[in-house]
């Protein structure tokens, strides 16, 4: 391979909006130009047609990592032969369909081609970098060189409010996430509906709840430019999941989000949530259904217990998933450690 014009390039599936885009891609691409690399970053196009010019226009880099897209052999073998070094990350169970999808018509179909392209995605290239030890878990199936990178966050973006912004009117119980994610809000809603009268419940997200027990709710939608001043409107935060192939893949990084503003997460006793959050302490593990309620009115009866873990919260993320304390380990990874 000729001299290459980049140290690192990314390719992507979706662009800057896109949650796995915005914080395994562009804060690396910031931090390594700010390490004297040359980084750039790439949307892959949706349509086959179009990939073709695409790939065969990609800059020659040191090393290339695609993130999350699963390319097609002959995509893949077009891609190797612009880097020295390619990598793929992942931090969702791509091989699974979401729980909306299963029993779909086609979806056995559609499962099977997916899992089968993840595995050979994995093979393909030199390094995988997975999101938790669950993924790391599966992909290690065909590619022994893994590398696990929870989703960091830049806790100096993502601060707590003033003190003096708690505390006032109903207890404020916040969910963020993207639209295909609100098919795990309704049992939270049915176990939070008899006390709706003491909880200002909140959903910020691409699109409108509109299932059961909408009227509880309200929406505000999302925004990059807003995103923190909505996350600090929390006192506590929501992640519901159902406990299956596609959920155990989740990288918790919703719950990441609320504990570095100090909103108390509530979750899902599924995957690496049990893994981020000593329930307690930093959080509260939901395992049954009237948890959700349980846990919830609890946080709101005790005001001096939900400091003190918004506190606790606040200080494990920075400690354990800060972006300025764990991204040198990518850069070693990748053999582009200075």
């Amino acid at each position: 391979m000729s001299q290459p014009a980049l140290d690192l390039l990314f390719l992507t599936p979706s662009g800057e909006t896109l949650p796995s885009v915005r914080f395994r891609v562009l804060p690396f691409v910031e931090l390594g130009r700010a390490r004297g690399l040359a980084v750039d970053w790439r949307r892959a196009p949706k349509a086959v047609h179009q990939r073709l010019a695409f790939l065969l226009s990609l800059p020659k880099a040191r090393v290339i990592v695609i993130q999350q897209k699963l390319f097609a052999p002959w995509e893949l073998a077009l891609i190797r032969r612009a880097c020295g070094l390619l990598a793929y990350d992942v931090d969702d169970a791509l091989w699974a369909l979401h729980p909306a999808e299963v029993g779909q018509k086609g979806s056995a179909e559609k499962a099977a081609k997916i899992k089968a392209r993840f595995a050979h995605t994995c093979a393909a290239v030199d390094l995988v970098i997975a999101g938790n030890d669950y993924l790391a878990g599966h992909a290690r199936e065909t590619q022994p060189n893994v590398f696990i990178l929870p989703t960091l966050l830049d806790t100096d973006t993502y601060t707590p409010p003033p003190p003096d912004a708690a505390g006032v009117g109903r207890f404020r119980v916040g969910w963020m996430g993207t639209s295909g994610n609100l098919f795990f809000l309704p049992e939270v809603l049915r176990q939070l509906a008899p006390h709706r009268e003491r909880l200002d419940i909140r959903i910020v997200s691409d699109a409108p709840y509109e299932g059961e027990l909408h009227e509880l709710v309200s929406f505000e939608r999302w925004s990059p430019t807003l995103e923190v001043e909505q996350l600090r409107g929390f006192e506590a935060g929501l992640m519901p999941l159902t406990d299956d192939e596609y959920t155990r893949g989740k990288c918790g990084f919703k719950i990441l989000q609320y504990m570095a503003v100090g909103a108390v997460p509530v979750a899902s006793a599924v995957g690496f949530n049990t893994q981020i959050l000593t329930h307690g302490e930093d959080g509260l593990l939901v395992r049954q259904s009237s948890d959700w309620a349980t846990h919830i009115l609890a946080l709101a009866n005790d005001r001096d217990m939900l400091e003190r873990m918004a506190q606790s919260a606040r200080a494990s993320v920075v400690g354990r998933f800060s972006l300025g304390t764990v991204a040198p380990q990518l850069w070693a990874a990748l053999g582009l450690a200075r």
